[in-house]
């Protein structure tokens, strides 16, 4: 009896081991995806910490000479993967051969789809426009668009803080609200003007997509003499 009593005792402590080693490995595996799921979430964040630089020349959301031959308005979206292709990947090429060269007065204005988590974005880079940090704070949120809460209030207070905003007048500008009726005007008078997407550009009157922008431009310039 008291052999049986023993092989029971030795069969019990053996599942509790088995047990035991069945727990840990799931939390050993929770651990390791909750994890992982982080450094999805802050991996890039963190390794995208060179300075963003902004333009010579720049005047709030706009860069360049008010008297320039030919004016740009680009009409634009933080949701918009064109318009994040163009501000990363073409803007500084076409501000470096028209703005610079005093061909180009180019101006940003916002529009707006729908007042969901990019009118967060909008209102955030408009408030660094006060500062003089609009083009810094406009490259950092499309660097950033495509990640999970990326237009979240934490996201947001760290990017402007990555541009040297002062943090007292950003975060009084966007509590005050008092940029979101210059998005709500611009993006009216957008509207009215004829601009259904994005990104759009209006060159002296005429409204053309990112793929005519140059040819549009150059045509502006030859009616202007330069």
């Amino acid at each position: 009896m008291a052999q049986k009593n023993t092989q029971r005792e030795m069969l019990r402590a053996q599942r509790e081991k088995e047990s035991k080693k069945r727990l840990s490995a799931l939390l050993i595996g929770a651990l390791v995806l909750v994890a992982a799921v982080l450094l999805i979430y802050f991996l890039p964040r963190l390794l995208n910490t060179s300075k963003v630089e902004g333009y010579a020349n720049q005047n709030g959301r706009s860069v360049g000479d008010p008297n320039a031959p030919v004016m740009v308005i680009e009409y634009s979206n933080f949701g918009c993967s064109h318009c994040r292709t163009f501000a990363l990947e073409k803007e500084a090429q076409f501000i470096k051969d028209y703005v610079d060269t005093g061909k180009v007065y180019f101006t940003y204005s916002v529009y707006q789809f729908s007042e969901d988590a990019t009118l967060k974005a909008a209102e955030a880079a408009y408030c660094a426009g006060e500062q003089n940090r609009f083009f810094e704070m406009q490259k950092t949120l499309f660097e950033n668009a495509t990640y999970s809460g990326a237009f979240a209030d934490s996201s947001i207070s760290s990017y402007a803080k990555k541009v040297g905003l002062n943090m007292s007048q950003f975060n009084q500008c966007l509590d005050s609200d008092s940029e979101l009726a210059s998005i709500r005007t611009e993006t009216a008078g957008a509207k009215s003007l004829g601009v259904t997407g994005t990104p759009m550009f209006n060159v002296n009157g005429k409204l053309v997509y990112s793929n005519q922008l140059d040819e549009t431009v150059l045509a502006a310039l030859a009616a202007a003499g330069k």
